[in-house]
């Protein structure tokens, strides 16, 4: 049996095994399948594997990489989808018991730019109920738990992306984001987690700030992903015209970067010490290169999750859950959810398109922030993981209060490790940068990922 350390080696390793023949893309696979196999009905991030399809497409990858063919840097890599993003012949719960999973007929944008690439699509991945916590609970998949210790929290809503990133189950991990569902969670498991500009990966599911994005753990895997599905598709009408993007040219001269760093974006709310303390040794590691480092003093008027963001994201949930297209039994459903969620039902319709009209102003007020920087420094979540079984609902604005303001604003942001509190929960350094400024983003987190110094660097090998 392959060594079942293999499904936590990079992009860049595989590909040179793969190449060298001391590897071959089904023994990836097969490594990968055996390391679910024995941590996950522990950590519950994986929804379905589909081994058949995906051994086939692994035989393949290992034709082309014998034969000198090889589409590209993802061709073999096993790659894992979050749930709702649609694959043709895996089925889709919401991940609500609520809904009798239906099985997809065809693959979401995403999907077909991966397949296109050679990769290997493992399994999909769970999430909580409607995608709608900020956390691993689900009616459907169970309690999804912390890679680092079962008992703390996932984060969510691409909770078993993280997971499975932060666990070696395959090297690229795709999640989707609308109000922080890909930084939290990569923040919460020590992974590597971008949410790119809004359009730069078409997704068949539009919504206001909802995008998809690579869980990674290491800015670089994230970057070979990016170059393959950030292409246009006429499915998605939010979808950006093509742009000629240097993906992997991640080099960046740290010396004279404008970088701003913020400690709260609203007055009055800001984050565990923990977590501010990491930041500022993180903030550190830039200064002693050269960077010119500003404090950015809060920018936004107000509370804008309370009064817009909220409200409006708390409709959506609800119209989902009120369409008989989706919805089977809402009785079955997470109840602590659906009571919280139904109290949008107190808002009269003029008082919601008031919330969605209050989003525009805190929009130009992150764009202006961003624009007078290369980069913006800040957490990523405001809080630690709490426990596994938490919904993080009373506890929501803890942590989308730094990440969905940039969903808002369409602008890139991610979030890469910069150490652990003092029980070793993880924690995440935010980096977002101005609209379409996507590339930075990355550079920025590539420097930091090699300059970050041990204590804040993931010691991945004590997962494998």
């Amino acid at each position: 049996m392959p060594d079942q350390t293999i499904a936590g080696r990079s992009v860049a390793e595989l590909n040179d095994a793969f190449a060298g023949g001391s590897l071959t893309p089904l023994d990836a696979l097969e490594s990968t399948i055996a390391r679910i196999a024995a941590r996950d009905d522990t950590h519950r991030a994986v929804y379905v594997i589909d081994a058949d399809e995906a051994r086939e497409s692994a035989r393949r990858s290992g034709e082309r990489w014998r034969s000198g063919a090889a589409l590209g840097p993802l061709d073999g890599i096993p790659v894992t989808i979050k749930e709702n993003t649609a694959k043709a012949g895996l089925p889709q719960s919401y991940g609500t018991a609520a809904r009798e999973p239906v099985i997809a007929t065809e693959n979401s944008p995403v999907v077909d730019r991966l397949q296109e690439a050679g990769a290997v699509v493992v399994a999909s991945t769970s999430m909580p109920d409607f995608s709608g916590l900020g956390s691993g609970v689900s009616s459907r998949h169970g309690i999804a738990r912390n890679a680092w210790n079962p008992a703390w929290n996932t984060g969510g809503s691409s909770s078993g992306a993280a997971v499975a990133a932060a666990l070696g189950y395959a090297p690229v991990n795709i999640g989707t984001d609308i109000g922080g569902s890909i930084r939290i969670p990569a923040a919460m498991n020590a992974a590597f987690g971008f949410k790119p500009s809004y359009g730069r990966v078409p997704i068949n599911d539009t919504y206001l700030g909802r995008c998809a994005g690579p869980i990674t753990r290491t800015v670089r895997d994230a970057a070979h992903t990016m170059a393959l599905i950030a292409r246009p598709d006429s499915r998605d009408h939010t979808s950006l015209p093509d742009e000629s993007i240097g993906w992997t040219d991640l080099d960046v001269d740290i010396r004279g970067l404008r970088l701003g760093v913020n400690f709260g974006p609203v007055e009055g709310k800001t984050a565990d010490p923990e977590i501010v303390a990491a930041i500022r040794r993180a903030v550190a590691v830039f200064e002693a290169a050269g960077a010119q480092v500003e404090t950015v003093e809060p920018y936004l008027s107000r509370d804008y999750l309370s009064t817009g963001f909220i409200p409006f994201f708390t409709a959506h949930l609800w119209a989902q859950m009120n369409d008989k297209n989706i919805v089977d039994d809402l009785g079955r459903a997470d109840q602590e959810m659906v009571a919280a969620v139904s109290s949008i039902d107190s808002l009269s319709s003029l008082e919601l398109i008031q919330a969605y009209d209050s989003i525009g102003p805190f929009v130009q007020e992150t764009v202006n922030m961003l624009g007078r920087y290369d980069a913006v420094l800040s957490p990523t979540s405001g809080i630690l993981a709490g426990p596994a079984e938490s919904r993080m609902m009373t506890e929501f604005a803890g942590p989308a209060n730094f990440t969905s303001a940039f969903n808002a604003a369409g602008t890139p942001a991610a979030s890469i490790n910069c150490g652990f509190s003092k029980d070793g929960r993880p924690i995440g350094l935010q980096i977002a940068a101005d609209r379409r400024q996507d590339l930075t983003v990355l550079q920025v987190a590539a420097w930091y990922e090699a300059h970050r110094g041990p204590e804040a660097t993931p010691q991945w090998n004590s997962l494998d």
